[in-house]
């Protein structure tokens, strides 16, 4: 009799799991414009030339900033475009326009979403890069939210780990 329960309960982890894969593969998401986006896009890709496609949307629990390179950059042009990218995303003028006003008007239930940068190689279905960071409470001010700590994640490395947000780009 144990044996039938321990069946029936990979059968039921095997659907709970088919579940998950089913719903975050079939996640859709809202793009994002406005003058500032579609400023910080003509730079980044006048910056970037290897950039082919840059979106910026949002779905919950992230907002995100999606490119689509033709060629895979070496790690000093990541960091480089981690670091403009993450300046742009924690502004003081995205976090307001982006955010508080797109984002949480769309989601008011879920709370400070994690931001996200993606860097995806032109025909794959596989980011090359993702760089992603839970939002913080500021202990000076509750209300205030700190995005401080990102994480990178590669294909060689799914787990991630901390990426440096400040210093020079020689350090990389």
């Amino acid at each position: 009799m144990s044996g039938i329960k321990h069946g029936a309960g990979i059968i039921h982890a095997v659907n709970i799991l088919a579940l998950v894969l089913f719903l975050t593969a079939c996640t859709t998401y809202t793009k994002v414009s406005s003058e500032e986006v579609k400023s910080f896009r003509q730079n980044v890709e006048r910056d970037f030339p290897a950039i082919q496609k840059t979106e910026i949307r949002y779905s919950t629990p992230r907002v995100e900033v999606a490119y689509t390179v033709k060629t895979e950059p070496d790690e000093k042009e990541i960091y480089r475009l981690f670091t403009q990218t993450t300046a742009f995303m924690t502004s003081p003028s995205f976090q307001s326009e982006i955010i508080d006003t797109q984002y949480r008007e769309k989601y008011p239930s879920w709370g400070d979403p994690e931001l996200a940068m993606t860097v995806t190689l032109r025909g794959k279905d596989i980011s090359v890069y993702q760089f992603t960071c839970k939002p913080e409470k500021s202990e000076s001010d509750p209300n205030n939210v700190i995005y401080d700590h990102w994480y990178i994640l590669t294909p060689d490395d799914p787990a991630g780990k901390p990426y440096p947000v400040s210093g020079t780009e020689d350090e990389k």
